[in-house]
């Protein structure tokens, strides 16, 4: 059935079923599995190491019950990835990051200092433009194009770019 156009859709669909299904016996991780599913990425926090053991395990449960495994469990505290491997939840392998030896992982695709737990985006030459050419609607455009934030962490700055471009539209310049 994959593979169809209507996959993702039944993909959400089929999460959804089963997280009412047991939106009472698990109210936490219902909740965290419904509001922070990001297409096959949970990501989500907790105030301490026990909260987010039982709203792991709750969220496994879940998925196990729909034949999905969640898996690539990651967090910045030792102790709990320690205690995710010992129940047996499958954890994220560490990696460093250019060889510096810092411990780093990506979220949505956004690269995460596990051991600071910080984000790093690299913004270098994503609004350099090619002057060589005439600067047009289009060169605006792929420049807003080229700046991936999924999060938002940029908008304060990619917001100027945006209403620059519509702007241009308004004033319906080439």
């Amino acid at each position: 059935m994959f593979g169809v156009n209507v996959s993702p859709f039944l993909l959400s669909a089929t999460i959804k079923h089963h997280i009412e299904k047991y939106r009472e016996q698990y109210p936490a991780a219902t909740g965290m599995l419904d509001t922070c599913l990001y297409v096959d990425d949970v990501i989500s926090g907790a105030d301490d190491i026990s909260q987010a053991l039982k709203i792991s395990k709750d969220a496994d449960t879940i998925m196990k019950d729909a034949s999905m495994k969640l898996r690539k469990w990651n967090s910045n505290d030792q102790a709990l990835m320690k205690t995710w491997e010992y129940e047996g939840l499958e954890t994220h392998p560490r990696h460093s990051e250019n060889n510096s030896g810092v411990q780093s992982s990506k979220v949505l695709g956004i690269p995460w200092n596990v051991i600071h737990d910080y984000f790093t985006i690299d913004v270098k030459g994503l609004l350099e433009l090619d002057t060589s050419k005439p600067v047009t609607k289009r060169i605006v455009l792929q420049s807003a194009g080229k700046i991936y934030d999924p999060v938002g962490f940029l908008s304060p700055y990619t917001i100027k770019l945006k209403c620059l471009l519509q702007e241009l539209w308004l004033r319906k310049l080439a």
